[in-house]
């Protein structure tokens, strides 16, 4: 549970949820008739398919704008599985208040709203429960596969693979090539030795999402915008500007060290 949450960033990977949990909600209710719902709905002069239609309604609204900040806020921190958790509770629970809400106008005052708002809860967190389980399980199968594609390019001759900040692989190269990769606002941009030449590759992604397949690859955080190889690094000097690090490659750019990272980089060289 304490393990980071890697998912797909953006809005679109998260329309998953804002679809398919009102429609599982819609069917499961209409087909099973879950706590008498059709019982308690046939309020108001209208049929219980229609108040299903209008709980659906709100359950499909309130979930595009609870997503859309998810989405927001998963581009900026770090989310682990029990933060996930407790987000997916906070949506349920959100939910029911809306549910217990539109009850009690249908009822005209003659069901409180805390009177319906127990039932509400249980019909949504017992409904939801199904596809919730289902949605994350399926990311953690992903996540596992991830996490093992990752392992397997462990050793120092393996291939690194980089994927872009929707889980696509987009590049592909020795470990030993990379001179160093540095923060491009939105982009990393990754600079490595090929035929004795010196190229760049921009791959649209973090630095934070590359941290672990970097540092399992042998390079070193030597600043907040910098991954560096050592094996490159001629030598690490100070200047007014702070500490810099000299490459043994001509025509690669001095790049800068932060303090914090200093020791862990000379102990490498």
């Amino acid at each position: 549970m304490n393990t980071v949450l890697r998912l797909s960033k953006g809005y679109a990977s998260q329309l998953v949820y804002v679809l398919l949990l009102p429609m599982f909600f819609f069917s499961f209710c209409f087909v099973y008739d879950p706590f008498s719902f059709q019982d308690v709905y046939y309020v108001g002069g209208k049929s219980p398919a229609f108040h299903l239609v209008m709980l659906s309604c709100i359950m499909l609204v309130t979930l595009a704008i609870t997503r859309l900040i998810f989405s927001a806020l998963y581009k900026h921190l770090t989310f682990r599985w029990w933060h996930y958790a407790i987000w997916c509770f906070g949506e349920a629970l959100i939910i029911s208040f809306f549910f217990a809400l539109y009850t009690t106008l249908f009822y005209g005052g003659r069901m409180p709203y805390f009177t319906s708002l127990p039932q509400c809860i249980r019909l949504s967190f017992l409904t939801l429960f199904y596809p919730y389980i289902i949605l994350i399980l399926l990311t953690i199968i992903r996540n596992n596969v991830l996490d093992l594609e990752s392992k397997t390019a462990g050793t120092e001759d393996s291939l690194v693979k980089f994927y872009d900040e929707h889980q696509k692989l987009k590049f592909t190269i020795d470990p030993s090539a990379i001179i160093y990769i540095s923060a491009e606002i939105n982009y990393v941009k990754i600079h490595y030795l090929e035929n004795e030449r010196v190229k760049e590759y921009l791959l649209r992604n973090s630095m934070k999402s590359l941290e672990p397949i970097s540092e399992g690859h042998g390079l070193v955080r030597c600043h907040r915008s910098f991954f560096v190889n050592p094996r490159f690094v001629k030598v690490l000097s100070r200047e007014k500007d702070g500490i810099i690090a000299e490459f043994k490659i001509d025509n690669v750019a001095k790049i800068p060290v932060g303090k914090h990272f200093f020791d862990q980089l000379a102990d490498r060289l």
